[in-house]
C-alpha cells in the first residue's frame, strides 16, 4: 500500500512540474516584450536610428516654415514614434537587415547635433577662449549653454581675427532656432550648421490615412565629386497599428564593394 501511495503522488508530481515547466516556457516565448524587441537591435543601430527619428520629426514639426523660427525642442513624444517605425522595418524581416548594412540613414539636414560658432578675438567675453580655455564669460552664452545641455567642444583660429569654436549637443535639438539664439550675442559674426553639400544617403517618411510611408535611399557614386551619382530605393507602409509591409526595391543596382548582403528584389511588389 505504501509503494502504491508513493507512486502515486511521484507520478502527480512528475505531471505537476511538466505543467510548470510548460507555462514558463510560452511566457518566455511571448513576442510583446518591447524590451526583448530592442534587445534584436544593436546598440550602435538603436543610437543611430534615434538620430534618425529626431531629425525626421524636426522636418515633420517645420513643414514650410523656416527651422530658424521653430522650437528648440524636439518633441520627444514624435522621436519615439518615428523610432519605432525605423526599429520595426529592421525587425520585419531581412530585406530591413540588408538596408541596415548599406548604412542608410538620414542625411545631416537639419542640424540636430552641433554647430561651429564664428566670432572675434576682440569680444568682451572671449578672454578665456583666447587662451585656450572652452569657456566664455559671457552670461547669456553660458546660459545658452546650461539651458539646452552644449558644451564647447573645440576652439581654433579661423582668420587673423576671428576663431571658430564648434558646439556640441548632448541631445538632439534644433540646431537652426539655437543658432538665431547665439546671433543675438555680441562678437559673434557667423554660425556654419555643418550641411553637406552634396547629397548623400537619406530616409524619407510621409504620414499618410492609415498610417506612414518610409523610404530609404542608398546614393552610389565612386566618390562626393560624382556628379552622376545614383540611387538604390526602398518603400515601405506601416500601418498605425504597426503592420509593416514592404512595397518595393527599385534603382541603381547595389554595387559588391559596398557589402550591404542584399538579395536584389528590383521591381518586386509583396503585400
Amino acid at each position: 500500500m505504501r509503494i502504491t501511495l508513493l507512486f502515486i503522488f511521484s507520478i502527480f508530481g512528475y505531471f505537476a512540474q511538466a505543467q510548470y515547466a510548460h507555462l514558463d516556457m510560452s511566457d518566455r516565448k511571448t513576442p510583446t516584450d518591447a524590451r526583448v524587441e530592442t534587445m534584436a537591435v544593436p546598440d550602435n543601430l538603436i543610437r543611430k536610428y534615434k538620430r534618425d527619428a529626431a531629425r525626421l520629426a524636426l522636418r515633420l514639426e517645420a513643414g514650410p516654415e523656416d527651422l530658424r523660427f521653430s522650437n528648440i525642442d524636439i518633441p520627444y513624444e514624435k522621436i519615439e514614434s518615428i523610432f519605432e517605425l525605423l526599429k520595426n522595418i529592421y525587425l520585419s524581416g531581412e530585406i530591413g537587415k540588408s538596408i541596415a548594412r548599406c548604412n542608410v540613414h538620414t542625411f545631416p539636414n537639419p542640424s540636430i547635433d552641433q554647430i561651429k560658432i564664428i566670432y572675434s578675438k576682440d569680444a568682451d567675453w572671449a578672454n578665456l577662449l583666447n587662451e585656450g580655455i572652452a569657456e566664455t564669460t559671457s552670461e547669456e552664452f553660458n546660459d545658452l549653454l546650461d539651458q539646452y545641455d552644449l558644451v564647447i567642444e573645440n576652439q581654433k583660429q579661423w582668420t587673423d581675427d576671428e576663431d571658430v569654436m564648434v558646439i556640441r549637443a548632448a541631445e538632439p535639438i534644433n540646431m537652426a532656432a539655437l543658432a538665431n539664439e547665439f546671433y543675438n550675442i555680441e562678437g559673434i559674426t557667423e554660425i556654419d550648421l555643418g550641411i553637406p553639400e552634396v547629397k548623400g544617403n537619406d530616409i524619407e517618411i510621409e504620414k499618410t490615412t492609415s498610417g506612414w510611408d518610409v523610404t530609404y535611399y542608398l546614393t552610389i557614386g565612386s566618390s562626393l565629386l560624382d556628379t552622376t551619382r545614383k540611387q538604390h530605393v526602398w518603400k515601405y507602409e506601416i500601418s498605425d497599428e504597426g503592420k509593416v509591409t514592404f512595397i518595393s526595391e527599385d534603382g541603381e543596382p547595389i554595387p559588391d564593394w559596398m557589402k550591404c548582403d542584399n538579395t536584389p528584389v528590383t521591381n518586386l511588389y509583396g503585400g
